[in-house]
């Protein structure tokens, strides 16, 4: 549903903190700002395109997104888009450690500096999880 959604923090510690986020969804790139579990979008707005039914749909996927600290610092870019080798590239930011990776037909695979070098094994796993969980949602 949503493609290339990113989030980049606002104000920290600050009465004004929020989260800005930004996103595509069919071709059409929304931005916003989410604070207080409120979306305040940026023009263009998908209100005037779409039927509410699909805006509410839309901020749903993006307040689970916000909601979820799993979610925080997740970037996906499409890789080769609509071609026969399409992938997905993710940076992901979790407890202030930066990955990277490749997110093809199910399977990661890691950039420098791999987390299997500074997590335990059942780190690793939990972490695998939680970008396969985070992928899976955010690429359908």
């Amino acid at each position: 549903m949503l493609q290339e959604f990113k989030v980049k923090p606002m104000f920290k510690n600050q009465y004004h903190e929020g989260n800005q986020f930004t996103l595509k969804f069919k071709d059409n790139i929304y931005q916003g700002i989410f604070r207080n579990r409120e979306i305040m979008w940026f023009y263009p707005v998908p209100h005037h395109k779409y039927e509410k039914k699909v805006v509410q749909k839309i901020e749903l996927k993006v307040n689970e997104l916000m909601t979820s600290q799993a979610y925080h610092g997740l970037k996906v870019k499409p890789l080769f888009e609509d071609q026969f080798h399409e992938r997905h590239q993710f940076t992901l930011n979790i407890e202030e450690d930066y990955y990277q990776g490749i997110y093809y037909k199910g399977k990661i695979q890691w950039f420098h500096p791999q987390p299997n070098t500074k997590l335990e094994e059942k780190d690793l796993r939990d972490l695998e999880d939680r970008v396969y969980n985070m992928m899976t949602n955010h690429l359908t």
